[in-house]
């Protein structure tokens, strides 16, 4: 009728995972990508992968300014800063609840809020 000790002290080791290591596996796996377990070596491959986004944007952005013919710059001096209020107060007002929350989430698991 006697306990295995050694069962015991397994049942009640817990494995600390460090909460930044918790975030980058969230957002390797909100990438697409699967985490390593290794915390350095998944922050590496999320700065990677946030990189070659960075620059596919910024290729996208380019094609855009090619085909449209006109330059981001010359649109944001022609739009004044009031009317760039008005919109986004507009938009806000026309956003839902639940349009707002999950943009909320979307910026916390980028790390952005």
């Amino acid at each position: 009728m006697s306990m295995n000790i050694s069962s015991v002290g397994a049942m009640n080791s817990q494995v600390y995972i460090d909460p930044e290591h918790q975030r980058i596996m969230r957002e390797l796996r909100a990438l697409g990508l699967e985490p390593t377990g290794d915390k350095s070596t998944d922050k590496a491959k999320l700065e990677q992968a946030r990189n070659e986004k960075k620059a596919e944007q910024a290729q996208a952005a380019s094609q855009i300014q090619f085909v449209s013919g006109v330059e981001e710059s010359s649109k944001a001096e022609a739009a004044s800063s009031s009317d760039a209020a008005k919109d986004t107060a507009i938009q806000a007002q026309n956003m839902t609840g639940a349009e707002q929350l999950a943009k909320l989430n979307k910026f916390k698991l980028l790390g952005l809020y």
